[in-house]
């Protein structure tokens, strides 16, 4: 389970003695659940997570009574260094390198299809670190009005979408945040 408001990412004490984890002590972390009672864990498992056929994860997760029915959560921590992009409005969760998933909001589930479309500038471009480039979007086969864009990242560049009064993005900004050209 994705947690957005859990800034730590946790196992239910119950689950690591089921899979015999092996436990860390460390200090204290002061942490508040539902209904914000307070309360202290001390240790963290070293635990393996697969996502899809392809995205493993090495995560030390904090080891504590969840709640019921609950076996694990990735808070932010996860979601942050796994680079989880979330849009709510049109209820997707996506994982670099991996499918896009459908969040569970306890009702139907709407089917989703994608399109990768390349963004190029109409012009060559040397790109300096630290330096940044505005890409125009173009929405050949898109509506801009219905379909979501999602801006993707490399190893050495990260994008930020910049919207219009339309309420629609219309260029993507690629920031080089490499120490190359």
């Amino acid at each position: 389970m994705l947690d957005t408001g859990a800034s730590v990412s946790m196992v239910s004490a119950d689950l690591a003695r089921k899979l015999k984890l092996k436990l860390s002590v460390h200090s204290p972390l002061r942490v508040s659940g539902l209904g914000g009672v307070p309360t202290k864990i001390r240790s963290k498992a070293q635990v393996k997570v697969t996502i899809g056929p392809r995205v493993v994860y090495i995560l030390d997760l904090w080891v504590a009574n969840i709640g019921e029915g609950i076996d694990t959560f990735l808070g932010m921590d996860f979601m942050y260094s796994a680079g989880v992009q979330i849009c709510v409005r049109e209820g997707l969760v996506k994982v670099p390198d991996e499918e896009t998933i459908l969040l569970n909001r306890g009702g139907a589930i709407r089917k989703s299809q994608g399109l990768d479309l390349a963004v190029t500038p109409d012009y060559t471009a040397r790109f300096l670190p630290e330096r940044s480039v505005v890409v125009q979007i173009h929405y050949a086969q898109m509506d801009p009005h219905r379909d979501v864009v999602w801006a993707g990242r490399g190893d050495r560049w990260v994008t930020k979408l910049i919207f219009a009064s339309r309420s629609y993005s219309v260029a993507a900004k690629v920031v080089n945040i490499s120490d190359k050209a």
